[in-house]
């Protein structure tokens, strides 16, 4: 009986992580039901690295590290180049840090705490998410759980009488793993001070206790954990000298820079909100992360049990004679674990509880290692010895069922949220762009597809995950691209029409229903008509021609929205201008001034056929929506139309005339 209570024990952490993967890897291909923008960055960042565009810092998605990125380039190489690849990579790292966190938590206090936190880590909605979504902040769990595992080795007595040899390696996989963080997310740029900041609480503890010629083990901590750190940013330097040198790249620091302007500018309040909103964002369903594409929005990330575990947890931790400790460590290593999750929180302290599931990520092991010292030190009162023996075992027998039953019951409530809720609801469907996944399965043949988002970072790198096929984009409520190819087709959802001006260029097909729920929930294949050339043109700077163009409506009044058509041929793509990152194309705007006095009185810019795709001989259709304010006069207004760069903001050129605008038809307000 004692041999086989010894197996199952022993074999427990296994099952626990078999049964874990078995709910990572259930249905993931649909749900998440598609891909987020984000997450079809990173493919398109990684399939890119194959065509030699290897930068050290990617501009895509507001700017973010590489390593994550790179390290998907790998798997495409042997799995190629598909969401199962993307999602098999996040279900690996996952797991890892699964492992890992019980590794820690058995180091660093005992088995029985790591059992827990490894369970509870396995059942919470938080990380099942995240070991299923394709984003590089997954990274940041292992890599701090390999740093901190690291630094528990590198601190023990025991290493001090090893020799230099295998402190050299600890100190050099140390620095690895905390170099490896700058490059993944960038949280990681805080968290290394939990080294620095433990090692220094011992040594003036250290001092204040020790007289002060004697040597004590601080003495190698300090010079082993500086050794890393400098390793750590000699190899970090690269990525630090770039977002030095370009101080742009990074838009979500900006982003998130408004609560301490105003704490430097005197008001304290959105901070004070902020961190008030984090708190409850634990325990109270409300106030969590409302980023529906990671969570449930409002979910509080913690069920009302686990957070009274990680209350009592965190006291525990705090009172040193309530937490048993490993006798190896030279130094205390709850002041570890409280740096640890006083950084890792800090990002949500300032910024509150948006995106909370990923801003804290790195301290994803220490909140769930932290509940599991409650519940261990809960269970342990069962070891408790009373004169009467038959009280032990009841009590004994009654708090491992109730501890049973909660962790069951975690893992049942995790799986209705996470697989029937969560994954079957339209909003999340759609944050995962469901219906453009739709299509580009669909597709067997090349194809003009309409989408809200048809610019590049956007729907056009969710399909190169999913089809061969040759795809071009516009947004058909306002724009039309015909290609100089009578092959291709045209795919148009609900949620963007075309406009009906462009109806007689186009026959329908067939009619695809999706699900009758989805926010999106069908879509029309079109066949696509030649556009009749006219004979006269305009060109610009041999790049296109505009060959047509009319107001919709004779005139307009005053609160009108009015509707200028203007039509564009390409004659060579070449001489559209430079190519600019993200899409390392070409990124052109068309604008359409309204004059008045000889001033621009009214603008429209606008481009909604994006211009990295275009192709010789093709016709853009734009129409130019602009509203006429209800206080404009009736009279006739000048219009002018032209275009130019995005980034650079230089126009087109008329040939042989020296003009960047051309005049077109003129309003007429009535």
């Amino acid at each position: 009986m004692y041999h086989h209570r010894a197996v199952f024990k022993k074999s427990l952490p296994i099952l626990i992580l078999l049964f874990a993967f078995f709910l990572r890897a259930y249905g993931l291909l649909s749900i998440p039901p598609g891909l987020t923008h984000d997450e079809a960055g990173h493919g398109h960042d990684a399939a890119n690295i194959f065509k030699g565009i290897t930068p050290i810092y990617f501009t895509v998605g507001y700017g973010r590290e590489p390593l994550f990125d790179y390290i998907n380039a790998g798997l495409i190489a042997v799995m190629g180049a598909n969401i199962l690849t993307l999602r098999f990579a996040a279900i690996a790292l996952g797991m890892i840090a699964l492992a890992l966190t019980y590794r820690l938590a058995r180091i660093a206090f005992d088995r029985n705490t790591a059992i827990i936190a490894l369970t509870l880590m396995s059942a919470s909605f938080w990380q099942l998410a995240t070991s299923r979504q394709i984003l590089r902040s997954g990274m940041l769990p292992v890599e701090m759980a390999v740093a901190v595992i690291l630094f528990l080795k590198l601190n023990t007595k025991a290493q001090r009488r090893e020799g230099a040899k295998k402190s050299f390696l600890l100190i050099a996989g140390l620095g690895i793993a905390i170099a490896a963080s700058f490059y993944t997310y960038i949280p990681s740029r805080i968290l290394w001070l939990i080294f620095p900041l433990t090692i220094l609480t011992h040594y003036i503890g250290s001092r204040l206790t020790s007289h002060a010629s004697r040597i004590t083990p601080s003495g190698h901590a300090i010079r082993n954990t500086l050794s890393a750190l400098l390793l750590a940013f000699l190899l970090a330097s690269p990525l630090f000298l770039y977002l030095y040198q370009h101080p742009d790249a990074e838009q979500r620091i900006g982003m998130l820079n408004e609560p301490i302007t105003q704490l430097q500018n005197g008001d304290p309040s959105q901070l004070i909100n902020n961190a008030r909103e984090f708190f409850f964002a634990f325990f109270l369903n409300g106030y969590g992360d409302h980023f529906l594409a990671y969570t449930i929005p409002g979910r509080a990330l913690f069920d009302p049990i686990t957070a009274i575990l990680f209350g009592v947890g965190l006291f525990l931790l705090l009172k040193p004679s309530a937490v048993s400790r490993q006798p190896s460590t030279i130094f205390n290593h709850q002041s570890l674990f409280i740096f640890w999750l006083l950084l890792g929180l800090a990002p949500s302290l300032i910024t509150g509880p948006e995106a909370i599931t990923t801003r804290i990520i790195g301290a994803q092991p220490v909140l769930y290692i932290i509940p599991a010292i409650a519940l261990n030190k809960l269970l342990a009162i069962s070891n408790w010895r009373y004169a009467i023996r038959h009280t032990q075992y009841a009590l004994r027998y009654t708090l491992y069922t109730l501890c049973s039953l909660f962790i069951v019951s975690l893992f049942i409530v995790t799986t209705r949220d996470y697989f029937f809720i969560w994954g079957q609801s339209p909003d999340v469907r759609a944050a995962y762009q469901s219906t453009t996944i739709a299509m580009a399965k669909s597709l067997d043949s090349p194809a003009v597809i309409s989408t809200i988002y048809p610019s590049a970072a956007h729907d056009p790198y969710i399909a190169e995950l999913i089809t061969a096929q040759e795809t071009r984009w516009v947004d058909g409520r306002t724009a039309l691209l015909i290609p100089n190819r009578s092959t291709f087709k045209l795919l148009v959802p609900s949620s963007t029409p075309l406009h009906p001006s462009f109806t007689k260029y186009v026959q329908p097909i067939r009619a695809i229903n999706l699900r009758p729920t989805d926010l999106d929930p069908s879509f029309t294949v079109y066949s696509i008509t030649n556009y009749q050339l006219p004979t006269s043109s305009i060109n610009f700077d041999n790049a296109l021609e505009l060959i047509d163009h009319k107001w919709l409506t004779d005139s307009y009044k005053p609160g009108d929205v009015a509707e200028l058509l203007t039509v564009w041929r390409v004659t060579d793509p070449k001489n559209l201008g430079a190519i600019h990152p993200p899409a390392f194309k070409t990124d052109l705007n068309l604008f359409t001034h309204i004059l008045k006095d000889g001033e621009v009185y009214l603008q429209r810019d606008a481009l909604d056929a994006p211009s990295w795709d275009w192709q010789t001989g093709d016709v853009i259709l734009q129409i130019h929506q602009i509203a006429i304010p209800s206080d404009a006069a009736k009279g006739e207004y000048k219009v002018r139309v032209g275009i130019y760069d995005r980034v650079t903001n230089q126009r087109l050129e008329i040939r042989d005339s020296g003009a960047d605008a051309v005049a077109v038809t003129p309003l007429v307000i009535r």
